[in-house]
């Protein structure tokens, strides 16, 4: 989407919205007093769009939306600093007073929708070329289906609009999710007709012919697991993911050769992104708060800074007191919010149990910090003095993230810190909520200060995804178990790659990493799903979908062990609930 149509349509999101029962901010601003008439002109229909990708910004990649799809799993545990801890520990009560955690999730996307229904309402009367019409009507059908799945996905049973409202109303009802799923596939399957198989030149990687098709065969998939599940869900998920497959080349798709390398800054536009959410520090059009040291609001993407341990307090002599810092916070580490850690148990016993010819360990965390006595040290000069020597800066490791207990000689020849996993029996120096591995899927080596926010695009969906729906189709009946098995082998002899191996030592990794028939079960795929799509935010979503929430996070993470089964959906907004005074009283969600 073009920057110019960003700035223009800030403006016009704030003056079009209405949904019904927000009857509050109505009184509060106006959002009814220009003519839908607008959605006839190029500049409405375009702007509209334009409008609905920018606000993305304010949901994917920021603080608490990061937090809220990715606590409470067994993958993750609450950082020192994290904010909305009760959904880490699933404290009921404190859940049940903080329903409005999710208000700004649920309010984007009912934004997003509105327009959306504006747009399809009068946008055909738009004078603007057949072809591009027929382009931007798909965009808007595309967006409607993303805005009622993320939410039905979320919330279950929620009201559901397909006319563009500008009356304020104090009534409003939820739809049963059968009904919503089926306005999804028919939006989506509208789409993947019209849109196109690739992206235009420029357009960075908004939703095409393939992004389409990968979410129509991601709501077959959770409708087939939901009570409003159909006989053919599983076989269309595993048909449609085929399909993308098959028509790869076509669509300019495919699985980058080595999984370090999906990630790296440049790679967002590659041949695995289907879809990115993109990122600007302009202020004309990135609706950021401020550049430079210390933005904290605004539309920023901060990813890159929530999975980060507090390495510039690590003193010297730890776990002694005393001791200079062993590294200052710098642009390449990092600002480090220590929001979010991996669950140790889960990462190395079961995830990534087999680190030996899996690259996806290291290719998603960093494990080790270099020593830098102060910022943009020079790689050579001396840094700082530990019990066990001195450092030196850009060459020695000063900190370091070990994966198993190390013995005393080990730890006596290393002249940084070495943390252990906490869990682990004879750990010395353990890992905690301040000190652990970091995610670095998300680093951003490019900006202009250390405290500064990114600017890359966040990538939302990627091509590996593809197998892994096909293969929870198929283990779920959609194909066969050994169609599964194919499909998961893919994803792990891409894994087996490492950046230092021999031409016989791949060939061995590959051989491990095989899978077979028999192994197919879900909780191998979820697994699987953990090594390939760790901290892309669709944990929860992922067992919330499968049922699997409760048993694994009691079985993996102690820390959420009071999790129960009405935690596989989140509560209703109260706001929402309480806007609506007219007709029958909006329900919650049961046990909220």
């Amino acid at each position: 989407m073009k920057h110019r149509i960003f700035k223009y349509f800030i403006l016009l999101g704030a003056i079009v919205f209405v949904t019904s029962g927000c009857k509050k901010l109505l009184d509060e601003q106006p959002r009814s007093s220009i003519d839908p008439s607008f959605f006839k002109t190029p500049e409405g229909i375009q702007g509209g769009i334009a409008g609905i990708y920018a606000s993305f910004r304010g949901q994917w990649g920021t603080q608490i939306f990061t937090q809220l799809f990715n606590a409470g799993t067994e993958e993750f545990q609450k950082g020192a600093a994290a904010d909305v801890q009760h959904w880490f520990t699933y404290n009921q009560p404190t859940i049940k007073a903080s329903s409005n955690d999710y208000l700004g999730f649920w309010n984007t996307l009912y934004i997003d929708i509105n327009t959306a229904n504006g747009v399809l309402q009068y946008g055909a009367a738009a004078d603007m070329p057949a072809a591009t019409k027929t382009q931007v009507l798909a965009q808007a059908k595309f967006l409607r289906a993303f805005c009622y799945y993320n939410l039905v996905t979320t919330f279950g049973d929620v009201p559901l609009h397909i006319t563009f409202n500008t009356d304020a109303s104090a009534a409003d009802t939820r739809s049963p999710q059968a009904d919503v799923y089926a306005q999804i596939i028919k939006d989506l399957t509208e789409s993947s007709a019209d849109l196109p198989a690739l992206p235009a030149a420029g357009t960075g990687k908004p939703a095409t012919k393939p992004v389409a098709q990968f979410l129509l065969a991601k709501t077959y998939l959770w409708r087939g697991w939901s009570s409003a599940g159909q006989a053919s869900d599983f076989t269309n998920a595993y048909t449609i993911s085929k399909a993308l497959i098959d028509n790869k080349a076509t669509y300019g798709l495919d699985l980058m050769s080595y999984f370090g390398s999906v990630f790296v800054e440049g790679n967002e536009y590659g041949k695995e992104v289907l879809m990115v959410i993109d990122h600007t520090k302009d202020l004309k059009f990135g609706q950021n708060s401020n550049v430079g040291a210390g933005a904290t609001a605004g539309n920023e993407n901060k990813s890159n800074f929530f999975f980060r341990p507090n390495y510039p307090t690590l003193s010297a002599n730890y776990p002694a007191a005393g001791g200079a810092t062993l590294c200052v916070r710098d642009i390449n580490n990092g600002r480090p919010f220590q929001r979010i850690r991996p669950n140790m148990k889960y990462l190395i016993d079961v995830a990534f149990a087999n680190r030996t010819t899996d690259s996806r360990y290291e290719g998603s965390f960093q494990l080790a910090w270099l020593s830098n006595s102060v910022e943009q040290s020079a790689k050579g000069s001396t840094g700082v003095t530990t019990p066990r020597g001195v450092l030196i800066n850009g060459v020695d490791t000063a900190i370091f993230m070990s994966d198993r207990v190390v013995t005393a000689a080990e730890r006596a020849r290393f002249k940084g810190v070495i943390f252990e996993p906490e869990h682990l029996v004879g750990a010395t120096v353990k890992m905690d909520p301040a000190y652990f591995p970091s995610l670095k899927k998300w680093d951003d080596s490019t900006r202009g200060d250390k405290n500064d926010y990114s600017d890359r695009p966040y990538i939302l969906y990627r091509f590996a995804e593809v197998y892994l729906i096909a293969a929870e189709a198929a283990i779920k009946g959609g194909a066969t178990l050994a169609d599964a098995a194919t499909m998961i082998n893919v994803l792990r002899t891409r894994a087996a790659l490492k950046a230092t191996q021999t031409p016989a030592e791949y060939a061995a990794a590959v051989a491990a990493q095989q899978v077979t028939a028999a192994q197919m079960t879900i909780d191998f795929l979820l697994e699987e799903r953990s090594r390939e799509l760790w901290g892309e935010s669709c944990r929860w979503w992922d067992l919330a979908r499968t049922g699997k929430l409760v048993s694994r996070v009691q079985l993996y993470n102690a820390e959420g062990a009071t999790v129960q089964e009405i935690n596989r959906l989140r509560p209703i907004p109260q706001s929402q609930i309480d806007l609506v005074t007219e007709g029958p009283k909006f329900p919650q969600n049961p046990g909220y």
